[in-house]
């Protein structure tokens, strides 16, 4: 499992795969090629390409198998944002935006089946004007209109607050404000079909292509479902700036009606619905009839969660499954390429696994020390040789935490930790007073040097944990290791760990990783770890506002410089983005921003 939205995911996890080309099929020997991003995602206001699925034959039923199962309706907030959802949801939630690879590279589109326009009209104020296409409608003949985009906003930018556990004020609605906070005013005209957003003065929102959606993760909610359930006449009149019943009964729906699976709420806007799921181990999607664009290729999709890559490889081989996404595994990437009856796809996306260090435990927030010398002693380059090579060849320690290696705007601000270096370690915790008991292991005070780093049950984080045990032993600190099946769906967004070994999975649009490392009062939605820097939130909210990519470059790169400093999360390695299917069905590539393998499911054929 990874998180999403960095865009959270992160999105962010986080997700989204950049770039991903075929591996070669059987013993063709082909090699994956990691392309460079476009260096800008799109021009401010520009007239962007618009995307339309295709015609395409019929191929029945088709089951693929997952590392991970559906898990809930809402992947909007806080509490769920799980890329496992987005596998399901991606052909299930409209979205202005698309995601689509072209030529091996990722190109963010209009959804020409959902939109009959996106128009930026004006700067300043930022104006864009948004039209839904008369046809589009929900799975129950609802329209598809401005009521779900004003839900968004909504959620987004409301000022109501509510009182966490740790005592801190958090949004009602647990949703990130990034984007959203910044639109002074939504307007409805044109039977509800035509949205105009207009920003506050000065308050441009370069990344606009990422609100109301994630391009092609977690998209519109059903608005007219929310008024029923609540017994709120019209959602558009129920504004950001109220802290009334009326928001309070939205913000309850919309964080609790919408969690797990109920087919009477969990409407579709897309060309495939979700018929049956049990949340764990099996999810079944069959065509929306109420879909107005073309047909999609296959009668009904059966996602079959199987968190084994060994297992998974077996499925395919014997023909349980027609494709498979697991974790990356190099044992199982290498059988595969080695049998000219499958396809294999594998490259450097935006996925990335990382460490992160919870700030609210005394033991990191008051050992800056401690935090360097766990950083130094962390051997990435073992990690990568080990777990990812075998995969991607191209694998290297990553050295940011806010652009891959194969993006344009990426830096090296971390290439002087990890690196396995023992006596730095023992020197930098010696130098802070830390002081090596008979057992071993460094202490100061009533701190010991000693954690559990938790993580969720699969085999390469155990072998990350184990390898990283090694050598920070060596130095006196001691990981303990603490897998949990539901550490990643539990625990990680309740911040119930010490440490938290998991990937974000990202996206090109920067601006929706800001909730992953915003202060919690400052709209960090998906800052699981409590991470607090006003240089970050206000360098980030900066690098938002700027509408010169190139000035929006170097000021992310300014925050995550920032980070390196704090050493809150350290980074390890680039994921590779990996899927496989039997030789005679296809397209199949990864977009993890798009929903991981199943981007473009609905376009598949057999060959």
């Amino acid at each position: 499992m990874r998180k999403s939205k960095a865009v959270s995911a992160l999105a962010l996890l986080t997700g989204a795969a950049l770039v991903l080309s075929a591996c070669g099929s059987g013993g063709s020997g082909g090699s994956g090629d990691a392309g460079q991003q476009d260096s800008n995602p799109g021009d401010i206001g520009g007239a962007d390409q618009v995307f339309k699925r295709p015609k395409v034959d019929d191929i029945g039923e088709i089951a693929v198998a997952v590392e991970e199962g559906f898990h809930n309706y809402n992947n909007n907030i806080g509490a769920t944002n799980n890329f496992s959802s987005t596998i399901a949801l991606s052909n299930v939630e409209p979205s202005p935006f698309f995601s689509d690879l072209v030529d091996g590279k990722l190109v963010i589109k209009v959804d020409g089946d959902l939109m009959d326009s996106v128009e930026v009209t004006k700067n300043d104020p930022q104006t864009i004007v948004w039209k839904v296409r008369k046809e589009a409608v929900w799975s129950d003949g609802k329209p598809i209109d401005c009521k779900d985009f004003h839900l968004k906003w909504l959620a987004g930018a409301s000022k109501a607050t509510v009182k966490g556990e740790d005592g801190a004020e958090a949004s009602i609605f647990d949703s990130t404000p990034t984007g959203y906070e910044d639109i002074e005013k939504l307007d409805c005209s044109d039977d509800n079909k035509t949205i105009t957003t207009t920003f506050f003065a000065g308050k441009q929102y370069a990344d606009y292509r990422g609100i109301f959606s994630s391009p092609g993760s977690d998209g519109l909610l059903p608005a007219h479902i929310l008024e029923e359930k609540t017994g709120i006449a019209d959602i558009t009149k129920v504004l950001p700036t109220q802290n009334d019943e009326n928001v309070k009964k939205a913000a309850e729906f919309y964080t609790k009606g919408w969690l797990g699976f109920d087919a009477s709420v969990a409407l579709s806007g897309g060309p495939y619905m979700i018929t049956s799921t049990d949340l764990k181990d099996q999810t079944v999607l069959e065509r929306n009839p109420k879909w107005w664009g073309e047909k999609p290729s296959a009668s009904k999709i059966v996602l079959k969660t199987n968190t084994d890559s060994q297992s998974a490889a077996q499925q395919l081989q014997n023909k349980e499954v027609q494709v498979i996404a697991p974790q990356a595994d190099p044992a199982v990437a290498q059988q595969l390429r080695g049998d000219s009856a499958f396809n294999v796809f594998a490259a450097g996306g935006q996925t990335f696994e990382h460490v992160d260090l919870n700030m609210a435990r005394p033991l990191f927030k008051e050992n800056p020390d401690l935090r360097l010398a766990i950083a130094q002693c962390f051997d990435r380059q073992q990690l990568v040789d080990k777990l990812v090579k075998d995969v991607d060849p191209n694998a290297k320690p990553l050295n940011s935490l806010t652009f891959m290696p194969n993006e344009v705007g990426y830096e090296e601000h971390f290439g002087d930790i990890g690196k396995g270096d023992v006596e730095a370690a023992k020197k930098t915790l010696e130098g802070g007073g830390w002081k090596q008991g008979t057992d071993g292991i460094y202490a100061k005070g009533t701190y010991r040097a000693s954690f559990k780093l938790g993580h969720k049950v699969v085999q390469r984080r155990a072998d990350t944990v184990r390898i990283l045990q090694d050598k920070c032993k060596q130095a006196g600190i001691e990981i303990v290791d603490d897998q949990d099946v539901d550490f990643n769906d539990k625990r990680l967004p309740a911040s119930e760990f010490d440490a938290a070994l998991f990937a974000w999975v990202g996206q090109p649009l920067k601006a929706g990783a800001f909730g992953n490392y915003a202060s919690k009062d400052k709209g960090g939605s998906g800052n699981y770890n409590n991470y607090s820097s006003s240089v970050v939130d206000e360098k980030w909210k900066a690098a938002n506002s700027e509408l010169d990519y190139q000035k929006r470059v170097t000021l992310m790169n300014e925050v995550d410089k920032q980070m390196r400093t704090d050493l809150h999360s350290v980074p390890l390695f680039q994921l590779p983005d990996f899927a496989a299917s039997s030789a005679d069905i296809g397209p199949i590539s990864y977009v993890g921003v798009g929903g991981g393998v199943t981007w473009n499911i609905f376009a598949w054929q057999k060959k």
